[in-house]
């Protein structure tokens, strides 16, 4: 049972994988493309302001932080036709926010068809072979990753933007690392090191990746000097930017632990103690390197630095799983010191620790919901570094939720049980996810009251539709409209028998009218006068004018007769235009087609809401069970560590109780037990 510990922190340690933190490259991407699409990169001198209102608004929800609906932004655009005014550069735009989302294959269809366009300026299309390479690389196709950011123009491509030039010698770099070793890689690889300006995070993560490689080849010196010269390089905090620092120190606080490890496998216990203990306390890696130290420690013989730097973690949140060893280690260190007494105090205490921890993850494996898990994560909200206490929490689908470049949910574990699981990408991923599906369906919920908005107009427009109905019957009736039809049949009739009798008189003019009242007014006074010399002339004279007026109205029938037949017309189009515009209104007011196809785009938009919430729900459900397996695999798995640690616990108990029992009885027994300790072990 002496070995225990020594067997476990070696099969931790063994566990433990040489590998640098999370290159920060993506949270640079969007940045960049951003920064490229207002100041311009092509030769056209694109505008310095956005000259499209889709594409502004689609900025501006970058700018807010809201980026799946800068995207939304851009393919809505896309739908009402395109974007004008910017080139190329909402494409590229809307490719960095893909890949950002981790649409790798969305992203590498939209830069081919941005590479098949003829008219794309060259420093467009030199930047979007450079993307299309990443997204190889994010897909680890290497071939053609390689093939594609060889086919970028380097110095094009540091003219237009620097930035995207030293990770376009990084990724080249990281190609080399993973192709077969060959004469030349070595110095290749120098050489685009070399080609990094000193400060610059990419070369500092492409010597570390150098070293690991080294390590993995089993060039052990190698790796030492490696990493000891990147350790060495440590620049003034305050020759960077802060954020750079920042990251500079995590890699090297990341290549001390790893060089400590390298040297603590090698047996080099001093060297390895030496390089540990310049890892801050208060550092991301400090709980590591603690662990790792009192290993060396223990190993070189120095008990007392071990129990030391056990005792400092043992004060600490056990925060990670893999820190619940440190109980038993730091019983098992007291026991190397030959002090049973309190090392028997210590497997206990270390063992109602674990019993207590297995339980706890028991009950929350047992009854653990969506609502348990968000319970037990501490959401912060947009505009603070951390939650604060006593504060509202947001809680996902909220607007409030603060997020990170690539929607990630910033969140804190309240359990230590999640802290590992919560670093994880599969976790952050479906906690994303789950986070845009519960935004989603606030959206569709915000959708669905605007529909209900409309049914509430489609009623208005109704009513005042009955109401102007009932107005217009009101007034077609004031306009005695059959009156009018018989009139105008009348008027017909009359103009076609006057045409078929040649009636000449009914087709006379208003002047021929008048004159021939004139003349039967004449006639009647003559008829009364007697019959004399001085009447007999004026008869004649009425004779002579009513001759030349029959004679005139006969000369002037065809014309008199067309000009009726005219006016005729004319009626006949004005009633007809009259009679339709009535049944046009007599259909409108007896059939409602414009409300109707209102009515049924807004059903149609309801029955695609419909789906639309019938496929979120199975998103969700797929992403509620995810989530919740993998959490339940991850309390699983870690009570089977614990279980192995509690029973270690109870058996070097046990052991050192019946120790302690024999010391007691006398030195003779005492003497057998450690034989038989010495033949167990």
């Amino acid at each position: 049972m002496g070995v225990i510990l020594v067997v476990a922190v070696r099969r931790f340690y063994q566990r433990k994988s040489f590998r640098h933190p999370a290159v920060a490259w993506r949270k640079r991407l969007l940045g960049a493309l951003l920064a490229y699409s207002v100041a311009g990169a092509s030769a056209q001198e694109p505008p310095q302001r956005a000259s499209d209102t889709g594409y502004g608004m689609a900025l501006y929800e970058y700018h807010q932080g809201n980026f799946f609906q800068a995207l939304t932004r851009l393919n809505v655009a896309n739908s009402e036709g395109g974007i004008a005014g910017h080139g190329d550069h909402p494409l590229l735009v809307e490719g960095g926010l893909m890949l950002a989302y981790g649409m790798t294959r969305q992203a590498q269809t939209l830069f081919r068809s941005l590479l098949d366009e003829s008219d794309v300026s060259v420093s467009t299309r030199n930047q979007a072979w450079f993307y299309l390479g990443k997204v190889f690389w994010l897909e680890e196709d290497a071939e053609a990753s390689s093939d594609a950011l060889a086919r970028v123009d380097g110095e094009l491509l540091q003219d237009t933007d620097t930035g995207l030039y030293h990770e376009w010698l990084y990724l080249r770099g990281q190609l080399l690392l993973r192709q077969k070793p060959a004469p030349d890689t070595a110095r290749r690889l120098d050489d685009l090191i070399e080609e990094l300006p000193e400060q610059s995070v990419w070369g500092w993560y492409l010597r570390y990746n150098r070293a690991v490689k080294y390590l993995a080849d089993g060039n052990l010196e190698a790796a030492v000097g490696g990493l000891s010269a990147l350790i060495a390089q440590s620049l003034p905090e305050n020759e960077l930017p802060s954020e750079t620092a920042k990251e500079r120190l995590a890699l090297e606080q990341q290549a001390r632990l790893s060089l400590g490890r390298l040297y603590l496998g090698q047996g080099d216990y001093q060297q390895a103690m030496a390089v540990l203990d310049d890892i801050p306390l208060d550092g991301l890696l400090s709980d590591e390197a603690l662990f790792d130290y009192a290993v060396a420690a223990s190993r070189d013989g120095r008990n007392g630095l071990a129990l030391q730097a056990l005792e400092t973690l043992q004060n600490r949140p056990l925060f990670t799983p893999w820190l619940q060893q440190v109980p038993y280690a730091r019983a098992f260190t007291i026991e190397q010191m030959n002090r049973p007494q309190a090392a028997l105090e210590a497997y206990r205490s270390a063992a109602e620790h674990y019993l207590r921890l297995d339980q706890r993850l028991a009950e929350e494996q047992t009854s653990l919901t969506e609502n348990r898990l968000v319970e037990a994560l501490e959401l912060v909200r947009a505009g603070q570094n951390e939650p604060r206490a006593g504060s509202a929490q947001p809680s996902l689908g909220e607007s409030a939720v603060l997020t990170d470049a690539y929607g990630r949910v910033d969140v804190r574990p309240a359990d230590f049980s999640l802290a590992q699981l919560l670093s994880g990408e599969a976790f952050q991923l479906a906690l994303r996810d789950l986070h845009e599906l519960y935004r989603l369906e606030d959206s569709l919920d915000q959708w669905r009251q605007q529909l209900a908005s409309f049914d509430f107009m489609l009623d208005t427009r109704r009513e005042r539709r009955e109401v102007r109905i009932r107005e217009t019957r009101e007034a077609l009736a004031a306009l005695n409209v059959d009156e009018w039809v018989d009139r105008q049949s009348e008027f017909r009739r009359r103009i076609e028998q006057a045409s078929a009798e040649e009636d000449a008189a009914f087709f006379m003019t208003a002047s021929q009218r008048e004159l021939g009242q004139t003349l039967d007014r004449v006639e009647e006074t003559l008829t009364a006068l007697p019959d004399d010399e001085s009447t007999r002339e004026q008869r004649q004279t009425y004779e002579r004018m009513r001759a030349y007026f029959d004679w005139w109205v006969a000369d002037e029938y065809g014309v008199n007769r067309w000009d009726a037949v005219r006016q005729l017309r004319q009626l006949d189009e004005a009633m007809d235009t009259f009679v339709s515009q009535r049944d046009l209104m007599e259909q409108e007011m007896a059939s409602d087609a414009r409300l109707d196809e209102f009515a049924a785009r807004i059903a149609a938009k309801r029955q695609e809401l419909n789906r639309l919430d019938s496929a979120l729900d199975q998103a969700l459900s797929q992403t509620r069970q995810s989530l919740l397996a993998q959490v339940k695999s991850e309390f699983a798995a870690q009570r089977r560590e614990i279980a192995g640690y509690l029973r270690a616990s109870r058996h070097a108990q046990a052991r050192l109780a019946d120790r302690l029992f024999l010391d007691a009885r006398g030195p003779e027994n005492s003497a057998a037990v450690k034989g038989g300790e010495g033949a167990d072990d």
